[in-house]
């Protein structure tokens, strides 16, 4: 009888040493999510993508320019204004944006004259080390 109450007495000191590991655990995970600030941005972080790569330069047909604003951890900064430098050879609807919650701002840019473009864009007056690349034919 002593041996049962005393493996019944063990096995809960045990069962709750590592109940107690599992809830502490869980409260730290929990406890510590990513967040991002609005004043906060990576410049080699952040991504700009041209979609299609080229376009008919007849002033209507567009090439969608997307940037991502991220900060070191990967997650998207809302709330920057993101700059487009303009050009003579192309015709840009606005060249100002704000990124969204996702840090994603997007411009459509049609060409007027065949050629090749690399725009510099700026974030909060920052120049971003990638440049879009837009080519018109």
């Amino acid at each position: 009888m002593k041996k049962i109450v005393l493996f019944i007495i063990l096995f809960l000191v045990v069962l709750f040493f590592f109940a107690g590991l599992f809830f502490f655990y869980e409260a730290r995970f929990f406890s510590s999510r990513a967040s991002t600030t609005k004043g906060s941005f990576s410049i080699d972080n952040s991504y700009i993508f041209v979609t299609p790569l080229k376009g008919k330069a007849n002033s209507q047909e567009r090439i969608r320019v997307t940037v991502f604003i991220l900060n070191d951890q990967g997650l998207g900064v809302p709330g920057k204004t993101v700059v487009i430098a303009q050009d003579p050879g192309i015709v840009l609807d606005s060249n100002q944006g704000v990124t969204d919650s996702l840090g994603k701002v997007i411009f459509d840019i049609a060409g007027k004259q065949a050629g090749e473009y690399y725009l510099e864009i700026a974030v909060d007056e920052t120049k971003l080390t990638q440049k879009a690349h837009l080519s018109y034919y």
